[in-house]
């Protein structure tokens, strides 16, 4: 129960990271706090594109038209918004599958299925977001060494990062509480396939 419990805490800490990540704005960051040479920050994110001049004002644009935007940005958010959806939904299948909850008490059975599909749903929401995320990452890194001439360079921003480390965490969730309920599942199929006797001794009369 305990591992169960961790998973199930796992999936809904990523969950909450691929929220963060998805709606803030840090995806891609110019400018670093060790540069003296840079008077301007700018952040880009899935929504918006926000600037910070050398008097920390702040000024944001937000993609307001769908059609005009990167394909990068289109599939990033249909990605991200799927994989929250998957993740979403997993919290909810789950918690009725936990052994620390009472519904479905009545039914072992399926408990043990509504924690498994809770599993499925959180790895998949996992597996979406760390493919969108490992894809971003490796475009802005490929970039940065590939443009060593142009005065504008972006790295890794903090939200991106989050949602990646969000994306693992509700993997790992997923699988914790898949193997959690297959071990269970599995253990009632080998007692009913061998039941223990209630009165040993007549086994042997």
């Amino acid at each position: 129960m305990a591992l169960q419990l961790i998973g199930y805490i796992l999936s809904i800490t990523g969950l909450c990271g691929l929220i963060i990540g998805t709606f803030t704005n840090e995806w891609e960051i110019l400018g670093h706090d060790n540069d003296k040479t840079v008077i301007l920050d700018k952040y880009k994110g899935l929504w918006m594109e926000c600037s910070v001049d050398s008097s920390s004002r702040m000024t944001c644009t937000s993609y307001t038209s769908l059609l005009h935007q990167t394909f990068e940005i289109r599939l990033g958010r249909a990605i991200m918004i799927t994989s929250i959806v998957f993740s979403s939904l997993a919290a909810l299948v789950a918690i009725s599958g936990l052994r620390c909850t009472r519904c479905l008490e009545e039914n072992e059975m399926s408990k043990d299925r509504a924690a498994f599909l809770g599993g499925i749903l959180s790895v998949c929401g996992g597996l979406l977001a760390l493919g969108i995320t490992s894809w971003f990452i490796y475009g802005i890194v490929d970039n940065f060494f590939q443009n060593d001439k142009k005065t504008e360079r972006y790295v890794v921003g903090r939200s991106l990062i989050a949602a990646f480390v969000a994306s693992v965490l509700c993997l790992f969730g997923g699988i914790l509480l898949c193997a959690c309920s297959v071990t269970h599942l599995q253990s009632k199929k080998i007692l009913s396939k061998h039941p223990v006797s209630r009165n040993p001794e007549k086994d042997y009369v």
